[in-house]
């Protein structure tokens, strides 16, 4: 009988756990602030600091146009030095015009390995948020899913090539400083078996090796969550949206030198980690594409490609419940998710940049971008593969300042395109999603560029 009494007070304290945890959501959901879905202000600039120069190169192809942006900025040793280590994020989570174009990548390689005397290396990286579970825990091919392994029809632009991984076995034949690495999420999803179209899952699953974050002293690759570097917001009466920081490090294939994306190069000695003292530059190469949730996809949307989108909603590891990955961080739960600030994922995004790493140069690659026609497209594909949604613009950017760049592409390349969404890139109305977005991004950061007055461009 006491046995029995204990079990049923067990069971009336998570009874009581659940129903509490019930109330809260439905208060959280009926108390949203109108300030959670307000138009962000657009905070004043200064005329000094944040002038930025954008260099474009279009129409001659897009390693071609690499050469161009290079050229017009001075060269790529103007942002590499010899003895550098070198990563270069791509975006591969979608194929076609989802992804960076492989031969814009292709050239920008080459051009750090042409520069006299480079006697660094190169990292090519992305987390797509997929991997292959058949392959080991510590393969740095277990990550390189998705546009790595499937086949394109646009967006290669290199002969005889058909996918990002061609460029994994070109690098190894020229025996040059040159290694892929795929990050993998740390904690596993409730979306990991959602077909993400491709039902069959041969171009990986979706979330984490359930290995979760990194702890303290661990000197193996994988994610750090920090809980104390949390980017909130009051959401309603009762909650707020909250992420925590979140960052990689992985292992070079070829050198063996450890990247950690926050404190930098680092190497192995006797099972520690220690500072191994060279540079650390990052480069970020991406897409420009209309996107559902914050009008556009660019350099200031990249770094989603760095963090783990499984710590938070909807991460199933239990050191997040509570928090929302950057990807849901504006939603509600409440009907007409449509209608949700999407665009204030914008706000974490920044918080990276500031805790964890900005970018030294980015190459925003331009050569196919995707919009919605006004008759739609078949929903059995998604918009950035399918050829309804395709357009051939042929620019590639370069530039420092993610926000400028963005505005940009968006105002040149991508709203003269756009259709059935287009009012959701119109960068002079305040309340357009992309607006929201950039304008939330640089309140957030506390940089960024968005009076074009400020900006110039060499084209």
């Amino acid at each position: 009988m006491l046995i029995g009494g204990g079990a049923a007070v067990a069971g009336l304290g998570a009874a009581t756990f659940v129903l509490r945890k019930k109330i809260k959501n439905f208060i959280d959901k009926r108390t949203v602030l109108a300030s959670f879905s307000a138009t962000p202000p657009l905070v004043p600039h200064d005329a000094e600091r944040e002038k930025t120069t954008l260099y474009v190169g279009k129409d001659g192809g897009p390693a071609a146009n690499v050469d161009t942006a290079l050229s017009r900025l001075g060269g790529m040793n103007k942002v590499i030095g010899v003895d550098d280590v070198v990563v270069i994020k791509v975006s591969a989570q979608w194929w076609n015009q989802g992804m960076t174009n492989v031969a814009s990548v292709k050239r920008a390689i080459e051009h750090i390995l042409e520069i006299p005397g480079f006697k660094g290396e190169v990292v090519v990286f992305e987390n797509t948020h997929f991997h292959f579970p058949d392959k080991k825990v510590d393969d740095p091919a277990r990550g390189l899913t998705r546009a790595w392994t499937h086949p394109s029809d646009r967006n290669v632009d290199v002969p005889g090539w058909n996918k990002l991984g061609d460029l994994v076995p070109h690098f190894a034949g020229l025996n040059a400083p040159v290694s892929f690495y795929g990050l993998v999420d740390g904690g596993g999803s409730d979306l990991a078996g959602d077909p993400w179209f491709d039902p069959e899952h041969t171009h990986g699953v979706y979330g984490g090796d359930d290995r979760g974050p990194i702890s303290a002293g661990e000197a193996r690759d994988g994610y750090h969550w920090d809980f104390d570097k949390v980017f909130r917001l009051r959401r309603s009466r009762i909650a707020h949206a909250q992420t925590p920081l979140t960052w990689p490090r992985f292992t070079s294939p070829r050198s063996g030198l450890v990247v950690d994306l926050k404190d930098g190069v680092m190497r192995r000695e006797n099972g520690a980690l220690v500072k191994d003292g060279r540079p650390l530059k990052f480069i970020n190469m991406t897409t420009a594409n209309e996107h559902g949730s914050t009008g556009f996809t660019g350099a200031c949307k990249s770094p989603m490609g760095l963090l783990d989108m499984s710590a938070g909603a909807l991460g199933n590891h239990p050191r997040v419940a509570g928090y929302q990955s950057v990807h849901y961080f504006g939603r509600t739960g409440r009907p007409h998710p449509e209608r949700d600030p999407t665009w204030r994922m914008a706000g974490p995004l920044a918080f990276w940049n500031n805790n964890v790493r900005r970018a030294d140069l980015y190459l925003t690659c331009a050569e196919w971008v995707a919009v919605t026609p006004n008759q739609g497209y078949d929903g059995s594909d998604d918009m950035r593969h399918h050829a309804a949604c395709a357009k051939q613009v042929g620019h590639v950017v370069a530039g420092t300042d993610p926000v400028a760049i963005d505005a940009w592409c968006v105002k040149h390349l991508v709203a003269p395109l756009a259709e059935k969404y287009k009012d959701m890139l119109v960068l002079d109305d305040p309340d357009s999603k992309t607006s929201k977005f950039l304008r939330y991004f640089r309140q957030a950061a506390g940089w960024g560029t968005l009076d074009e007055k400020l900006v110039t461009v060499v084209v």
